[in-house]
């Protein structure tokens, strides 16, 4: 089951310089499909898209209550935030309350400095809490064997409702284990994320800075859309919960490329919303400009989506 992709088309004065495709993929809680765009099946990393659910062995173990965790740390362990001194904060708080300094975070080999505001810092945060509450190793804590990376496996599989054997498992950018599924079913994982993970799901709503930033896509998307839940992933991947219309939406660009995701998602978004157009603060992401070295507005980028409804 297939159709043509949502295009990209990127323009250099009159100019189209070049495309990207991205397949899209909507999805009821039910994981009945809704609509796409090229193959909602396409088999691909969720990268940091399933942050939420490998947050999940730590929330529902009673991790955060048990370090005195609030929901401002448990938004940034959701995140791939942009390393400002907010999430910096966050993620040190985290670890000062589960016995740790950042030297234990093994997301990339800088200095402990480097290492908290790494995007994944509070990912990884995560990993080291829950590893803290069973009394786990954490020197090794990112490796596949880990309990901690088999406890988020787990919880993945269970959202996505199949066995582990059947998902593939691989290396993410920053070490830990990333789970490939097909685009549907993740985009049903987040149409169910409200109700399945309310406590990462209020998180995200209520500290939408925390999950990447302000003046970023996640962040002001958030914002924008009462009930949404915004997350992206490496390679080209976005996905978006929508609470009020009970659907979830994955997109990734065939090439990976991320600056293609965040228009087709935001006319997406749209149409399912009925929007006339899209709201002010997510204008920039909806037709995003083309800038040169000298910050002046050469080009843009303009989605082209027909969505084949079911």
């Amino acid at each position: 089951m297939a159709t043509d992709p949502a295009t990209v088309e990127v323009t250099r004065g009159p100019l189209v310089e070049s495309r990207h495709a991205v397949h899209v993929a909507v999805a009821r809680a039910d994981g009945s499909l809704v609509a796409y765009a090229g193959d909602p099946d396409r088999l691909t990393t969720m990268r940091s898209c399933a942050k939420p659910w490998q947050a999940q062995p730590l929330v529902a173990g009673g991790g955060l209550e048990q370090f005195g965790l609030d929901d401002r740390t448990l938004a940034v362990m959701c995140a791939s935030h942009a390393g400002l001194d907010l999430h910096a904060a966050a993620v040190g708080r985290g670890l000062e309350a589960i016995g740790l300094t950042a030297g234990a975070l093994r997301n990339t080999l800088g200095d402990e400095e480097s290492r908290l505001r790494h995007n994944c810092s509070g990912n990884h945060l995560a990993f080291l809490a829950l590893s803290v509450l069973h009394g786990w190793d954490t020197d090794t804590y990112k490796l596949p064997e880990h309990p901690s990376q088999q406890a988020a496996l787990a919880a993945v599989c269970a959202a996505a409702g199949v066995h582990e054997s059947d998902v593939m498992t691989c290396t993410d950018g920053c070490g830990v284990v990333a789970f490939g599924l097909p685009l549907a079913v993740q985009a049903a994982m987040y149409a169910r994320l409200p109700d399945s993970l309310p406590r990462q799901f209020g998180a995200m709503r209520e500290h939408p800075e925390q999950v990447r930033g302000p003046g970023e896509f996640d962040t002001e998307l958030m914002r924008s859309v009462s009930g949404c839940v915004a997350k992206g992933g490496a390679e080209g991947l976005g996905c978006v919960g929508l609470a009020e219309a009970g659907l979830g939406v994955a997109a990734r660009a065939e090439d990976g490329a991320h600056r293609a995701v965040e228009p087709v998602l935001v006319a997406v978004i749209g149409e399912l919303l009925g929007w006339s157009a899209a709201p002010e603060a997510l204008g920039s992401f909806a037709v995003p400009a083309v800038r040169n070295s000298l910050d002046a507005r050469v080009g843009e980028l303009r989605a082209r989506v027909r969505l084949h409804t079911m």
